[in-house]
């Protein structure tokens, strides 16, 4: 049994529902900023003869539509193209013509006369209408014209990287919100929650491990809840190569973060633990029942590992001191290694650290792997700047566990 993520199917959705709600073109304020006009006569008249049918009680649509098309089938000048493209958007407005307001917003962009100040917006809106329609090349062109115009709208970065996703640009998408994420961390307020789960979900269907592990750290950092946590590490785990020691450090901290959830993170970190350290095996075991989510079912296999556990835990634990005796006078580290994984797993986080520190000084074991569980102990142990040390000096492919480790010991009291 395999603990499996949600967060492809909890979060995949979230961006594109919650990021329109509330985006409101407001271009038609902003027309009074564009300079004098020179229009031609025929576009004149149009746009005077279809200002004047939206302008009635009630507005004579027909008449404006028919004007509006007018003049932008005479369009030739910067004036003509934009004005013409301003009464063409109110009237697509007024009759929730979103096609019309598209072609009217790309007249107007193409004449020039956009006041700088709103360039941004008006390329924003566009996204938004293109979006909306599906026409995601359209709206990755647009929402790209919009950050470089200047708006630096969250919701515009996750719109414009769900838009690339969905055109077959993941690492364009991740880099986009990545952006967004670095901007909003500065300024000491975190984007909206979907908007990193959605990140995520692109990167783990893309297989694009270091960029959903940033993303995952800043999650974390921002929303540090037990199903994050969970989906967080899962997702690790499965965009990278990591071994059965690694993957068990791993479970240590989903359990650290109170982050297991149903019957098979339980049976999972069982399995891993209840031979080869049994009072580890045991507690995870009792933890699982006490939450409901395991039963000690007669002839099931987490009663068997239950039984063996237990049938093993007095001996194993009566062996320890002299196990520790005999670590201090091997020849190099990996007695005291093992023998400190044991007192890891029975919880005496002390004597786990004294001989995770004695493995170091004795050598000929990997000091990354060393260093990941004796910074467990110390954090177990509540010696948070001890942990923090020890963790900070870790390289290599446990470097990215510690930092997850370290985001925890942030979150402590």
């Amino acid at each position: 049994m395999k603990m499996v993520s949600t967060i492809t199917l909890g979060l995949a959705l979230a961006l594109s529902s919650a990021a329109v709600v509330g985006v409101q073109p407001a271009v038609a304020a902003k027309k009074e900023k564009a300079p004098k006009a020179e229009l031609t006569p025929a576009v004149r008249e149009a746009v005077a003869a279809a200002q004047a049918a939206m302008a009635k009680e009630p507005k004579d649509v027909a008449t404006a539509t028919a004007q509006a098309a007018t003049a932008r089938a005479g369009a030739t000048t910067p004036d003509d193209k934009f004005y013409a493209g301003s009464v063409s958007y109110d009237v697509g407005r007024n009759t929730n013509d979103k096609k019309l307001q598209g072609e009217a917003l790309d007249l107007m962009l193409s004449s020039g006369k956009v006041p700088a100040e709103s360039t941004g917006n008006f390329w924003k809106v566009r996204g938004v209408l293109a979006y909306e329609s599906k026409d995601y090349p359209k709206a990755d062109q647009a929402f790209t014209q919009a950050i470089q115009a200047g708006d630096k709208g969250n919701d515009t970065y996750a719109l414009a990287a769900d838009a690339k996703d969905r055109i077959g640009k993941p690492a364009e998408a991740l880099a986009l919100l990545q952006q967004a994420i670095s901007q909003a961390e500065a300024a000491g307020k975190p984007l909206p929650s979907e908007y990193y789960g959605r990140g995520i979900a692109i990167g783990y269907k893309a297989k694009l491990a270091p960029q959903v592990e940033s993303i995952s750290q800043s999650w974390l950092k921002a929303y540090p809840t037990q199903d994050n946590w969970r989906d967080s590490l899962i997702v690790y785990r499965d965009l990278n190569k990591i071994d059965a020691d690694y993957e068990l450090d791993l479970m240590r901290l989903m359990r650290t973060a109170k982050a297991m959830k149903g019957e098979s993170d339980y049976y999972t970190y069982a399995e891993a633990t209840y031979i080869k350290f049994p009072g580890e095996g045991k507690a995870v075991i009792d933890e699982g029942v006490a939450s409901g989510m395991l039963k000690l079912t007669a002839g099931s296999n987490i009663k068997a590992f239950s039984d063996q556990a237990n049938s093993r835990v007095g001996a194993d634990k009566a062996d320890l001191p002299g196990a520790a005796a005999s670590a201090a006078k091997a020849g190099n580290g990996v007695a005291a290694r093992a023998t400190g994984d044991s007192y890891l797993g029975y919880g005496d986080y002390a004597k786990a650290a004294e001989m995770y520190r004695l493995a170091l000084q004795k050598g000929g074991v990997d000091a990354n792997v060393v260093n990941t569980r004796l910074g467990m102990a110390l954090a177990r142990a509540g010696q948070k700047e001890e942990a923090r040390t020890v963790f900070s000096s870790i390289t290599g492919p446990r470097q990215s566990l510690a930092k997850y480790w370290l985001i925890w010991l942030d979150q402590q009291a």
